[in-house]
């Protein structure tokens, strides 16, 4: 799919007022500009991303029934965290390591603010997610399990357990050993290949609605 062919999904208007409460809130948080532009620019392809997802991925959107606020909310939440961990995997090319981690958790923590979120639980959620998308990157060729992961997750999102976290061995590197681990609650939707299909789309979709953003507002 390219990336012009998120322009038939029209923007849900909830998705919409979340992004601007957010950005108020990025405003009041950070006087610095750019800091502001880089949260935002997440923001924005996590807002893409979250409403995508609702309209490509079909269980997804099956589970998640009407949306609201709440479930709107928390998508973008999960989206936004998983377009911080893209700049992290940028940050990693840029980087031989070393103060890559304290960095991490610096911006975990304020993303994670800028939802009302200060839960420990959460931060551990995101290095869960983080820990998947570099596993993907450096032991396979397609981002399949970080898909099946995220599938899992949006359906947290909207009220609906996929996997039972505690019994899965993380990161997950195959099928086979999640299924056999018992961790799987409900697999109608991590096992749609149509959903897998269509949430590395969305990813993609969300990828560029940031890229856009930021450089939309770069000060010349």
């Amino acid at each position: 799919m390219s990336f012009s062919e998120s322009e038939d999904i029209e923007a849900n208007p909830i998705f919409n007022a979340i992004f601007v409460r957010i950005s108020e809130n990025i405003n009041n948080i950070f006087p610095d500009y750019n800091n502001r532009r880089f949260y935002k620019s997440l923001l924005a392809g996590g807002k893409a991303m979250a409403n995508a997802v609702i309209v490509r991925c079909q269980e997804v959107k099956r589970i998640c029934g009407e949306i609201d606020e709440v479930k709107a909310s928390a998508l973008t939440r999960l989206f936004t965290l998983l377009m911080l961990s893209q700049a992290f995997r940028w940050l990693d090319q840029a980087s031989e390591g070393g103060e890559v981690a304290q960095v991490n958790l610096s911006a975990v923590s304020a993303v994670l603010n800028l939802f009302d979120d200060n839960c420990q639980e959460s931060v551990e959620d995101f290095m869960n997610l983080d820990t998947q998308f570099k596993y993907e990157l450096k032991h396979h060729d397609h981002l399949t399990h970080l898909a099946v992961f995220l599938l899992a997750k949006a359906c947290e999102a909207c009220g609906h357990k996929c996997i039972e976290w505690s019994r899965a061995s993380l990161p997950i590197k195959s099928l086979e050993i999640l299924t056999h681990s018992r961790a799987i609650v409900d697999a109608t939707t991590i096992n749609s290949v149509n959903d897998i299909r269509a949430m590395l789309d969305c990813h993609a979709i969300g990828i560029q609605a940031m890229v856009n953003y930021h450089e939309e507002h770069t000060k010349t």
